[in-house]
């Protein structure tokens, strides 16, 4: 259900530009507490629907150009206060940062926004530091990815070095794979920053996620991510879980607070993606944000920190510590394909609770997520990590019989 914005005179209190949104079964909470923090501009390449009653603005243009962004948000400011920007999307990065830029808005160490937004940069300080990382290696050519696809070896992953979409990245088993890898790869990045080939690296996959606490930023939940074998060789996830407890805590932690001090990251919340390998944990990237907002929710859910609230407030130059109560876990299994059968049966919308501890949420239109359609999710909550694993099979598995019932002749797996 919407919450209306909580700042409905805005002459006093200077608004938070989102750049971009999505579906509301996973932008709602999000979008509910960043209006809790101040009146919002939602500036989006497609006009607001849901949101509306969240927003004291909108604005929609091409988020990918970031000259029309600034642009629109300057002629907002001509008659409204601005006081900070954010997005979720890597993609949205250069227009954020333009943004606070031009606009003298609280922004993060530019030397830091560099890094996080050039993988191989990243790549660059984690080595100097000693931070045991993917290896990714810088390609602007085709010749250079041949040559650093023979260094690192395949299985590989090549992925634009500042992606202009989610997604983007691609497994390559072998070098007949290579030439329409990169190039998907280069179509996919800014202008001018080419491509990153890195090795396709064994091991638990592991995002932690760090907030501003009373002793400074520190990871305060890790989620774990398997990726659907439809999307391959693309890299979509799945399922995603969220333990409080989480027993992998011990070895990323370190590792997380390490990769953030040689970005310079000092604070504000902040996600580290990373393999726990046989030899330990390896950072494959790191962002000065959060990416995706249903996450915030589920990281909630079970340690009581909100990092979408934090969020807003770091955009807004201030800083705000949780809180914590920390108890159980959470997860969220996507259901998408690749299109040509219905996902969900005919009545799923009205069966939003398919278990007492599961939640439907379906979307009114597919969207687009690398090469599948996503059209809803299911959310499960549970004591702990295998609990909630197998609930999500669980819930799989009755959304799988009843569209089987309404379309016998389908046997795409949910």
């Amino acid at each position: 259900m919407n919450t209306p914005a909580t700042h409905p005179d805005d002459r006093f209190a200077g608004h938070l530009v989102v750049l971009g949104s999505g579906p509301q079964a996973e932008w709602e909470y999000a979008m509910q507490r960043l209006a809790e923090v101040g009146p919002l501009l939602l500036v989006d390449a497609e006009p607001p629907t849901w949101q509306q009653t969240l927003l004291s603005g909108a604005r929609t243009v091409d988020l990918t150009e970031p000259s029309e962004v600034l642009n629109a948000v300057q002629k907002f400011a001509s008659t409204r206060l601005l006081a900070g920007a954010l997005t979720f999307h890597p993609a949205h990065a250069p227009a954020v940062n333009l943004l606070r830029r031009k606009l003298n808005l609280p922004a993060t160490p530019a030397a830091t926004s560099e890094a996080t937004t050039l993988r191989h940069q990243a790549t660059q300080l984690l080595t100097a530091a000693g931070v045991d990382n993917s290896g990714a290696l810088h390609a602007a050519t085709y010749e250079q990815a041949l040559e650093a696809a023979h260094q690192v070896g395949f299985p590989l992953v090549c992925k634009p070095a500042s992606p202009r979409k989610r997604y983007a990245a691609l497994q390559v088993r072998g070098l007949p794979e290579l030439a329409d890898a990169f190039s998907a790869a280069t179509a996919a990045t800014w202008r001018g920053t080419g491509t990153v080939i890195e090795p396709l690296l064994d091991g638990i996959e592991a995002t932690a996620y760090t907030g501003d606490t009373a002793t400074g930023p520190r990871v305060v939940a890790i989620s774990h991510a398997t990726f659907d074998p439809q999307a391959e060789p693309a890299l979509v996830p799945l399922e995603v879980v969220v333990d409080a407890d989480d027993i992998c805590a011990p070895a990323v932690e370190d590792t997380a607070d390490r990769a953030l001090a040689a970005l310079g990251h000092r604070s504000g919340p902040a996600q580290i993606r990373m393999r726990i390998t046989s030899s330990g944990p390896r950072v494959i990237s790191v962002a000065t944000h959060l990416a995706d907002p249903l996450l915030g929710m589920l990281i909630q859910q079970v340690t009581g920190i909100d990092l979408i609230t934090q969020a807003g407030h770091h955009a807004l130059g201030r800083a705000l510590p949780n809180e914590e109560s920390r108890l159980g876990a959470t997860a969220v299994r996507f259901l998408q394909g690749r299109g040509g059968a219905a996902v969900l049966p005919p009545n799923a919308a009205t069966h939003p609770h398919i278990t007492p501890y599961t939640t439907l949420r379906t979307y009114p239109a597919e969207r687009p997520v690398g090469p599948l359609q996503r059209s809803g999710h299911i959310r499960v909550s549970g004591t702990d990590y295998p609990q909630c694993s197998a609930r999500l099979r669980t819930a799989a598995a009755e959304i799988r019989s009843a569209r089987l019932f309404a379309y016998p002749t389908d046997r795409q797996g949910a």
